[in-house]
């Protein structure tokens, strides 16, 4: 049986900033072997690293990601919110933390979707080419949709569904995806087993609780999703 994949949730969330390249080293130094990102699209189409739609949680800033620019949202501080350790830190891109990376952590890059993209599939395709990360880099979404018209735009990707409490349908494991990301609530024994005679692997998330962490390694799941990963 393959080691389980120990995913940093934002990067190492539970310790530094989410969605940092702090986070990201962090992930690292702590033994991750993977890091899930979520990637939004700004005013300009740039892909930048941040999970909400609005900027006050996570940073020094107000209002709507989507209608910043990537030099608007590179004055913002993204850090000293989580402590005055990370003041300082600012908002990477796709690019830059695909580089902070390269090597060393593979990434699960989510595409969060808040109803004002532009052809969000086209312009993750063309980074993700440009970048040559395909072979370590993997897409997902709660848009299961957006994941099919961006596996159409490039078939040999390796994409997945995430799948929410309450939406597990026994129709997905027919579904032309790779993972299938599991809200733990979600996940037994035997559905872990069916998705993998279905020959998808089987993510869970989000995962910090020890004796949880050791059944799923027990039921076979590819990876866990977790906020500390030390």
């Amino acid at each position: 049986m393959a080691e389980m994949i120990n995913c940093a949730h934002r990067g190492a969330s539970g310790q530094a900033p989410e969605n940092t390249i702090a986070a990201l080293k962090l992930a690292i130094k702590l033994g991750a072997t993977m890091a899930e990102i979520d990637i939004q699209q700004t005013a300009d189409d740039q892909l930048v690293l941040f999970h909400d739609d609005k900027l006050q949680r996570t940073s020094d800033g107000r209002g709507y990601l989507w209608k910043q620019t990537l030099d608007q949202l590179k004055s913002l501080d993204v850090g000293k919110w989580f402590s005055p350790e990370f003041a300082g830190e600012k908002m990477p891109t796709l690019d830059e933390a695909v580089e902070a990376v390269r090597g060393r952590l593979k990434l699960n890059i989510e595409m969060k979707m808040h109803g004002h993209e532009r052809g969000l599939e086209e312009l993750v395709a063309r980074h993700l080419q440009h970048l040559d990360c395909l072979d370590w880099c993997f897409v997902s979404s709660f848009d299961w949709g957006a994941v099919d018209r961006l596996g159409a735009l490039i078939p040999e990707l390796k994409a997945g569904y995430i799948v929410g409490r309450g939406l597990w349908d026994d129709e997905l494991l027919d579904r032309r995806v790779s993972v299938l990301s599991l809200e733990k609530s979600l996940v037994s024994q035997e559905r872990v087993h069916r998705i993998h005679e279905a020959g998808k692997e089987v993510f869970v998330w989000t995962v910090d609780e020890t004796g949880l962490k050791q059944q799923l390694k027990e039921w076979g799941v590819d990876g866990v999703i977790s906020n500390f990963n030390a």
